[in-house]
Order: structure tokens, then sequence, then C-alpha cells
């Protein structure tokens, strides 16, 4: 329910006619957003912002309510609200519920892969510090030594989040852990497929070695050269 235009003859007034929880809910979020309320601080009682907004509780249990939906807040069985950073969940079952209603092709999911992991990997070879590419490297040696697909699946995780990582970059870090789980799911089906081509652990590890050596240069050019590389192989293998 949107806001309202009632015609003046002078002006025009502009009425707030959604349900009265919405509009307190707005009014505690902006104060997060503002950061008049921090991250982990805690909310006033349930009837003292009853008071400060001049509402009923039903109206702020409501408002409460919605703040969780969003990931704002969380409720603690007898210690009370606190303000959270909870946006990794609601991004991660938004894209679920996008992910499983629609009809959406392997292909699709390397490309949104692809638009991803080719920012990411320019601006980690841009950005990275000593200590994080020291990391990647002792991610890939870890790599080496895997015994079984299932293990080499899980480090082939933490080398993509390590790269996600070392971008400096707020909204992809975020976005890459909202959807950690997504991203592992990626990272096993394409390791099936190579499996199921003929290919082993060691045809795997070999198209890291060069995106790394790559960061470690510090040459995004050629980061993304390696990490193309590495798709156009994937993309190959299902043709096949």
């Amino acid at each position: 329910m949107s806001r309202r235009i009632i015609s003046h003859p002078k002006n025009s007034i502009s009425i707030d006619s959604r349900p009265q929880y919405l509009r307190v809910a707005d009014k505690i979020k902006q104060k997060i957003f503002s950061g008049s309320i921090k991250i982990g601080d805690k909310l006033p009682t349930e009837r003292e912002l009853a008071q400060r907004y001049n509402v009923g509780r039903p109206s702020i249990r409501e408002a409460i309510r919605s703040l969780e939906n969003l990931g704002l807040v969380e409720t603690l069985q007898g210690s009370g609200t606190y303000v959270r950073n909870n946006t990794e969940k609601i991004i991660l079952n938004s894209f679920d519920i996008i992910y499983n209603t629609n009809d959406i092709s392997n292909e699709e999911v390397v490309q949104f892969r692809e638009m991803f992991e080719y920012a990411a990997v320019k601006l980690a070879a841009t950005n990275a510090t000593d200590a994080e590419i020291r990391k990647l490297e002792k991610i890939l040696e870890k790599m080496k030594i895997v015994n079984t697909s299932k293990e080499l699946e899980r480090v082939d995780l933490l080398f993509h989040e390590q790269i996600a990582n070392m971008t400096h970059n707020t909204l992809i870090l975020q976005i890459f852990k909202a959807m950690r789980s997504f991203f592992d799911n990626c990272i096993k089906s394409t390791n099936d497929l190579i499996y199921s081509k003929g290919e082993n652990n060691e045809d795997i590890i070999s198209y890291h070695i060069p995106i790394t050596d790559a960061i470690k240069d510090r040459d995004p050019s050629v980061a993304l050269v390696f990490m193309e590389r590495h798709f156009k192989k994937i993309r190959g293998l299902m043709q096949k």
C-alpha cells in the first residue's frame, strides 16, 4: 500500500496510508541505516517503543516481525530484540526461490558464475594483500594433496571464496557468503562433469595454478584470461 495525495487549493498533502506497523518498521529501519542504532544494539522494550511511536503494542510486534523478515533484527527469548545483519539468509532464501521456481539451465548457471568470477578475479589481483595471497597459495597446496573428490570440492570452494575475499568489495563478499551453498553445488556439479569426461583431480587443480600465479603477480588481465580459460574448458566439456 502506498502513500496517497490529497489535493488542496493551496498545496498537496502527502498522507501515509500504510498500516501503522509498516510506518513504525520504516522509522526503526531508518535509525539502523543512519547509524543511530548500531549492529548489536538492543532495541527498547515493546512498551517503550509503543509509547515512543504512539501506537499499540500489537503494531510494535508486527513491526519487529517485519524487521526480522528483513534480517535486520533478531529476538532472543527472555533477552530482547537486537539489531543484526542477517541479510545473508534473506538473499539466499530469495535466490533459492528464483532458482527452484524457474527452469534454469546449466548454461545459465555457468553464465552467472562467469559474471561473478570474472569481476572477482580481476579485483583480487588488484587489491589482494600479501597475506591474502599467501593464504590462497596455501589453499592451492591443500588442493594438491587431497585424496578424495569430496575433499577437493571443499577446498575448491575455499579457493573461490578466498578470491571473493581478496576483492575487498563488501558486496561481492557478502553475496558469495550468502550464496555459499549455491556456489558449493556449482563446484560439485562442475567437478562431477569433469570426472565424467575422464579427467581427474590433477586436471581440476591445473586450472587453478595459473590463476593463483596471475593474482600473485598482481596482473588482473592475465588472471582474467586464465579464469576465462577455466570456464571455456567447462563449457567444452558440457558440449561433449
